[in-house]
């Protein structure tokens, strides 16, 4: 059965991505994996440089309006947003399933628009009380089990609705390859937002503390730290500097381009994602992608990374929520230094392990579900 299916990604990040956001990047290789097996497909995105208002391409129609940068502020953006899609709605195509990840369009779209399809939430934050308001939804996507239970817990009567239907990352472009590790020294990498919540800064201390004893070792941070770009600002990036000035380690900037971002994954030994976001962290994409670049993680103790990382087998995780983190990271990261064959069994596995999480394979689970809402619908039609 063909399906008409209309993916609205919200008005901060562009489609193709490029600029930034694991999520936007996902989306477009979703739609475009949706469009080969044969659905028409359109992405509906913000406008930005560079990109036309309208195009065609790889099977996908792609519709741009609107939009704003992130800010500082939570509320203000949610401000924003209100205005972005109280107008943005009536501009969505006609389609069987809605998917989107916006924060007000849900709202918008059940009421107002039955035209652009039953909608699917794609959620990829926790809840802070808003699904109250998605009661028109058709379906919530949690992203993962630990976002799965969180929605259910606050709003009970969506707990029928929610599916854990996983993140999925480009395992064609996103593949190991051996001869591309560094040896000379080996690198520890992070890639991400470079933000307080994602802990960059108890990274940066662990590394300093143990930078002594593992000497073959550089530490390489890559990823946006511009307020406008997600990241913690300036501020931010020169504590990091000062916290690692002396050390073997270099803060780079963001990497957008898909092709050079895996480059920079199979370039190390071992990644590190040390998120502190308790309830913002909903799954964790870049850990995911190291991974299929066959380089294991070590990642938080938050519970979204127990969907894809094993403990012990493909990667390694530590309590971020200790009196002092750094050293609980410090001294999970300390074996794994000193071990080579441990890492390299660890990739081995951890690179099998995200074939699960493919574009095919996600896009299997989200067309199975797209199927049963339409064919609900027309029972109770």
């Amino acid at each position: 059965m063909s399906m008409r299916i209309a993916i609205a990604t919200g008005p901060l990040l562009p489609v193709p991505a490029l600029q930034g956001g694991a999520i936007p990047r996902m989306w477009h290789g979703l739609a475009r994996e949706f469009a080969r097996r044969g659905h028409e497909v359109s992405v509906f995105a913000r406008r930005f440089p560079g990109q036309p208002d309208s195009e065609s391409e790889g099977g996908v129609r792609y519709l741009r309006w609107g939009g704003f940068g992130q800010g500082r502020s939570v509320a203000l953006d949610l401000l924003k947003d209100l205005a972005y899609a109280s107008r943005a709605v009536w501009r969505l195509p006609r389609a069987d399933i809605l998917v989107t990840n916006d924060f007000w369009l849900p709202v918008f779209a059940a009421a107002l628009r039955p035209a652009a399809g039953r909608v699917v939430i794609n959620a990829n934050r926790f809840p802070k009380g808003q699904y109250g308001l998605y009661r028109g939804a058709a379906r919530i996507a949690a992203a993962s089990s630990a976002v799965r239970d969180a929605i259910a817990q606050q709003t009970p009567s969506l707990r029928d609705r929610i599916r854990v239907l996983p993140n999925a990352v480009d395992t064609r472009t996103m593949v190991p390859e051996e001869a591309a590790r560094s040896l000379h020294p080996r690198i520890l990498l992070f890639a991400g937002r470079v933000h307080p919540e994602k802990g960059v800064h108890v990274l940066a201390e662990a590394f300093a503390r143990i930078a002594l004893r593992h000497s073959g070792w550089r530490l390489r941070i890559i990823g946006p730290w511009r307020t406008e770009d997600g990241g913690g600002g300036k501020a931010y990036a020169e504590q990091l500097r000062r916290m690692l000035e002396g050390q073997p380690a270099e803060i780079a900037g963001p990497q957008f381009d898909l092709t050079a971002l895996a480059a920079e994954y199979r370039s190390a030994s071992l990644f590190c994602y040390p998120s502190l976001a308790d309830k913002g962290e909903s799954f964790g994409v870049a850990p995911l992608e190291a991974m299929a670049c066959g380089v294991p993680p070590v990642v938080s103790a938050l519970a979204c990374f127990g969907d894809f990382v094993t403990e012990g087998e493909t990667g390694w995780m530590f309590d971020h929520r200790m009196p002092d983190p750094a050293a609980a990271l410090a001294t999970v990261l300390e074996p794994a230094l000193a071990d080579p064959a441990r890492l390299a069994l660890a990739g081995r596995r951890g690179s099998e392990q995200a074939k699960r999480f493919g574009y095919p394979e996600v896009a299997s689970r989200y067309l199975e579900e797209f199927g049963i809402l339409l064919r609900e619908h027309a029972t109770h039609a």
